[in-house]
């Protein structure tokens, strides 16, 4: 069958002689053949992961710490410098430091972890300190700097001597046969009234008043040495012992330069060689001086 022209014509306008195609959005899969599901991280499994890995850097971390600490000897001390005192007292503040680094048992040999304050304590109860410095220095030195106060006199009480400041503290316990008379007074206490603690038995007052007597007489004025200075019961009295003399009684209430000045008169002009044969010279009474 031969179509016309016009029908072909129609037949391709319309479409006719085409295959047609259907589509749908439904999907089929292979019963055969499953796919891999893709696994989505929740944040709740993300927090658990890192609070473990969190945990996990602590531990370590303190493992590590306990190890410089205690085992590793990184921070060990090698090394105690000690200034500002003398050699003697240097051993003994160097012995004191090395005893305290040396209990391993709690690490105390590591500069770290080493006590300063506990140190500090025991070199104050020991010695009378103007200052003190303890410092760590890294990684293997400490470094210790005092200074002492300075003695201003020599308190014997008993058969003991002691260094003491201006103000009567105790600075430190001294070998008497060290005690040099002409550089610093010697006082005796025979009061009674022991040492409380580190304080002699002597205000600031009365140490200034056997400095200034000390210092007027040290130069041997009237041909005579002073042995020691006295306290004891008789009150606003200090008593100052001439080597081979008399005892020489001066009241601190009253000036010093009167009572220097009438010791000086009464040796130039009335007793002149007789001084040192007397017992005693009482100028604590003024212009009435008691001599035997």
């Amino acid at each position: 069958m031969i179509l016309s022209r016009n029908t072909a014509n129609k037949n391709k306008r319309f479409g006719r002689g085409k295959r047609k195609f259907i589509y749908s959005k439904k999907t089929y899969t292979n019963p055969f053949f499953r796919r891999k599901r893709t696994a989505i991280a929740r944040p709740g499994d993300l927090s658990a992961n890192k609070i473990k890995l969190t945990l996990i850097a602590l531990v370590v971390a303190i493992a590590i710490l306990i190890w410089l600490l205690f085992f590793s000897a990184l921070f060990k001390i090698i090394k105690i410098e000690v200034g500002g005192v003398g050699e003697g007292t240097v051993k003994e503040i160097e012995t004191a430091a090395w005893s305290q680094a040396g209990n391993r048992l709690w690490g105390r040999n590591n500069l770290l972890l080493f006590d300063k304050s506990e140190l500090g304590q025991a070199l104050n109860e020991k010695y009378y300190l103007q200052s003190l410095s303890i410092k760590k220095v890294l990684f293997h030195t400490l470094k210790i700097s005092l200074r002492e106060k300075q003695p201003a006199a020599v308190w014997q009480e008993d058969d003991k001597f002691y260094y003491i400041d201006n103000q009567g503290k105790v600075i430190n316990q001294v070998d008497p046969l060290s005690v040099n008379r002409q550089s610093r007074p010697l006082v005796e206490n025979l009061s009674g009234l022991k040492m409380d603690g580190r304080q002699a038995n002597i205000n600031q007052s009365a140490v200034d008043y056997i400095l200034a007597l000390f210092n007027e007489f040290k130069d041997k004025k009237h041909d005579f040495e002073i042995e020691k200075f006295i306290l004891d019961k008789d009150i606003n009295t200090v008593k100052m012992a001439i080597m081979d003399g008399p005892k020489i009684y001066f009241n601190t209430d009253k000036t010093l330069a009167e009572q220097a000045a009438a010791l000086d008169l009464l040796i130039r002009e009335k007793l002149k060689d007789s001084f040192k044969n007397k017992e005693y010279i009482n100028l604590k009474y003024g212009n009435n001086i008691y001599i035997k």
